[in-house]
């Protein structure tokens, strides 16, 4: 039987690193950086107006005052021009500020005079002003390497004159159901409705993949073999669920197409699983169990942390806390179960984690959406009794 640590190396290894490339930045966006990004001078290089309004020395507004406009600044110039004492510069949002001006009073705080504007109020230094740096300082790291790039990390590279960025791509990750009972949802069609590929997507892609999903497919070797070979040229993984009972038909078509077999896992509850590859450049094929539950289970035991590692993540597993189990729980010597948790802090501000379900029959669906979390018990625990302290993954909401 192969525990479900060696289950997941061997997976990390299939997956590697998708290879580094020099990317546009409008096409960077849930790529992971590959070098520290770095300011290479002050953003905004000069002090910079935060509002419309006009540029003054803070000294002549301690009062509602009365100012003259010395001149009025365009957007487009980009040259910082001398302040006046004892004057008002009208200018807009981003641009420079004259050198002597300190301070910028909001069109809103004043009467929007043309030849003389009159304060509302007192204006302190620095008010309304982007100093020098203000977004990014010079030499500073602004996106480290191993950062995924979301919008605010493009926004920044963007401010800073980058066009184009090295990272590490977006996997892609081909998704699709085995079984010839499965319909789709919306079809109304008598069998079961087709839930995997819905949650295995939604799953891929918080885990910082591209996911592709094809839908059902029948139970026949033909229909398998056909559909694998046409998706190879859009995947660089491909997950399937379902396919692994009775005369196992996915993995004899690996094995025809490519290369693949079955998995013992050491991993309760107990379903069958499998890897594979196919096609000239050997795309990993991710065999999960036809259930909902075990497909949710089994994709956060070992295809999860092999994805986050292959985008190029330096943190592979979710929010992992240590939690004190609230009841007693039977768990199979030699096997590493999967339980869903309610996690709550008792008036010692303890983590407790309770259990959903009795664990009877396996794992409910139903159960791991009402959890906030699984507790993983290890493959030498027999018995987890009150108190006893669990590893626990926690869903990100």
């Amino acid at each position: 039987m192969t525990t479900v640590a060696q289950h997941r190396a061997h997976l990390t290894e299939a997956l590697g690193t998708v290879e580094p490339i020099d990317m546009a930045l409008s096409d960077a966006l849930g790529a992971v950086a590959i070098d520290d990004v770095t300011a290479p001078e002050d953003y905004p290089s000069v002090p910079q107006a935060a509002t419309d309004g006009y540029a003054i020395a803070s000294n002549d507004a301690l009062t509602p005052v009365a100012l003259p406009v010395a001149y009025d600044i365009e957007a487009r110039d980009r040259t910082p021009r001398v302040h006046v004492r004892g004057t008002a510069v009208r200018l807009t949002s981003g641009t420079p500020l004259p050198r002597g001006a300190d301070a910028v009073a909001a069109t809103a705080d004043t009467d929007g005079g043309v030849g003389t504007v009159r304060l509302s109020r007192s204006i302190l230094r620095g008010e309304n002003v982007r100093r020098a740096g203000f977004d990014a300082v010079a030499g500073h790291v602004i996106v480290p390497g191993g950062r995924r790039i979301g919008p605010r990390e493009l926004g920044l590279i963007a401010a800073i004159g980058r066009s184009r960025i090295r990272v590490r791509p977006v996997p892609r990750v081909v998704v699709l159901a085995i079984g010839s009972e499965l319909v789709d949802p919306r079809s109304g069609e008598p069998g079961v409705p087709e839930a995997n590929t819905h949650m295995l997507c939604a799953l891929v892609e918080d885990a910082g993949a591209k996911a592709y999903r094809v839908g059902a497919i029948p139970d026949d070797p033909a229909t398998i073999a056909a559909t694998l070979e046409d998706q190879v040229v859009r995947a660089d993984v491909i997950i399937t669920t379902g396919g692994l009972s009775g005369a196992d038909a996915l993995i004899a078509v690996l094995g025809t197409i490519g290369e693949g077999r079955a998995v013992d896992l050491a991993l309760a509850p107990r379903a069958r699983h499998g890897i594979g590859r196919i096609g000239e450049t050997g795309t990993p094929v991710i065999a999960l169990p036809g259930h909902p539950a075990n497909a949710l289970i089994a994709f956060e035991a070992y295809a999860r942390p092999a994805l986050r590692i292959m985008s190029g993540f330096g943190e592979e597993n979710r929010v992992t806390i240590r939690a004190s189990f609230s009841a007693s729980w039977p768990s199979t010597s030699g096997l590493m179960e999967a339980v869903p948790v309610s996690l709550d802090l008792d008036g010692d501000g303890v983590v407790r984690a309770t259990p959903i379900g009795d664990g009877r029959g396996g794992v409910s669906l139903g159960a791991l959406a009402q959890s906030d979390g699984i507790a993983w018990i290890g493959e030498d625990v027999t018995t987890v009794t009150p108190g006893d302290v669990v590893r626990c993954t926690v869903w990100d909401r």
